[in-house]
């Protein structure tokens, strides 16, 4: 099972950080190893570089996509797709600063609904992967 964060990426970082993703990852990943006590630091900096989501139209953008889809379930802020004919296994938690993806796939079906949203950044951090949503080919 694959763990996904996904960031919405401020434009002015997106721009600096396009070419050289490996730096925003490892700011992520630091923020993410962060002790108890360096919390308020962390918190800082990930407010300076990502932007707030639009829950409720991301929302309502997959609930119309999906709603006659037998393989979607959703229940409040989390959407799912258990596809068996692919083997897929997805959740999508819906935040307000990011969104959590499981999936038993690499690349979930999930990904092709937010390419529509600009900058985009995508961590896997136990498996130390990171890319721009916009950069994968699919």
């Amino acid at each position: 099972m694959r763990t996904f964060y996904i960031f919405k990426i401020k434009e002015e970082y997106a721009i600096l950080t396009k070419k050289n993703p490996y730096s925003l990852y490892r700011m992520f990943d630091y923020i993410y190893t962060l002790d108890k006590e360096e919390i308020e630091k962390g918190i800082d900096l990930f407010s300076q570089v990502v932007d707030c989501l639009n829950e409720k139209k991301l929302d309502q953008l997959l609930l119309k996509k999906y709603k006659e889809n037998y393989f979607y379930i959703k229940y409040r802020n989390l959407h799912q797709v258990h596809n068996l004919y692919n083997r897929e296994e997805s959740k999508l938690w819906i935040k307000k600063h990011y969104l959590l993806l499981k999936s038993s796939i690499i690349n979930p079906t999930f990904f092709d609904d937010l390419k529509s949203i600009k900058d985009l950044f995508i961590c896997d951090f136990e498996n130390k992967d990171y890319f721009w949503l916009d950069k994968l080919a699919v």
